[in-house]
């Protein structure tokens, strides 16, 4: 086997809140030593969601450093000599107005690879999760209530512009959760919207069971094991309490518990799990 070079070196993660830190922790968990570069006030999702900030940052170093003054920027400049990555999401012009540009600390380290990210390309117009959906057309798609689809695109796409950076030797890579979201705003897919039976959420005899026997052969081997062979032609049956199939179906999954349906499912090899949180 050839020799491997990896990890490539430390990554100083400048970012903060929720997209930066999540592309930092997926870095981490590829291998990559991650150094969580915080200001004086810290980040302030450790006191919004303290869970969310753990569950990002918690496999990462982290060193306060006020960049506002010399002393913080000379040494963000020192480890930015010997660091392979560097992530950062201030407002445009910010690392520049620092004396910490791209073109600085390209200076200084070549084969760095500066990532940043921002909500949208060649404007400082200001964004979050929940613009990015409503103008790529996601809003009506997705809980943004509880789940930041847009900052999750954006995550990915910067990490995987990192491993671009890497394989190509160091640059500049900018990513915009607009267009991150965007990129991946697929058309709505046909029967994954729980108005058939063959995919969907089930209440059993105690919680609910996720259902996604999509295929025909998964249909066929789920409507065999569960001795529901008269339902092997109404996979794709409306999900309408009144439709015999699909009553069928629901007095079946409450015979027992979420939990008894998950480990059955385990055991037989169906798509078919109990529904957490």
């Amino acid at each position: 086997m050839a020799p491997c070079a990896w990890p490539p070196g430390r990554v100083l993660d400048l970012t903060r809140l929720l997209p930066g830190p999540l592309a930092g922790k997926l870095l981490a968990e590829l291998g990559l030593p991650v150094l969580k570069v915080e200001p004086p006030g810290g980040d302030p999702l450790a006191a919004l969601a303290p869970e969310a900030y753990r569950f990002l940052n918690g496999k990462k170093e982290v060193l306060v450093l006020d960049l506002k003054a010399e002393e913080g920027r000379a040494r963000l400049l020192a480890m930015a000599r010997e660091a392979a990555v560097l992530l950062e999401s201030n407002r445009p012009g910010v690392m520049e107005r620092l004396g910490l540009g791209p073109e600085v600390l390209l200076e200084a380290n070549p084969r760095l690879v500066y990532a940043r990210l921002r909500g949208y390309p060649g404007t400082p117009d200001p964004g979050h999760d929940l613009t990015y959906l409503a103008e790529a057309g996601l809003l009506g798609r997705f809980p943004w209530q509880a789940f930041q689809f847009a900052d999750l695109a954006g995550a990915y796409a910067l990490a995987l512009s990192v491993l671009k950076g890497l394989l190509l030797g160091g640059g500049v890579y900018e990513v915009a959760l607009s267009q991150a979201v965007e990129a991946i705003a697929y058309p709505p897919l046909p029967f994954l919207d729980g108005s058939v039976l063959c995919y969907g959420v089930y209440p059993a005899r105690e919680g609910e069971v996720a259902l996604a026997a999509l295929e025909p052969h998964l249909w066929a081997r789920f409507c065999q094991k569960a001795g529901l062979e008269e339902l092997l032609p109404s996979a794709f049956s409306p999900r309408d309490p009144e439709h015999p199939a699909c009553a069928r179906l629901l007095a079946f999954f409450r015979e027992r518990t979420a939990w008894d349906w998950e480990a059955w499912a385990r055991e037989e090899g169906l798509p078919l799990r109990a529904v957490r949180g």
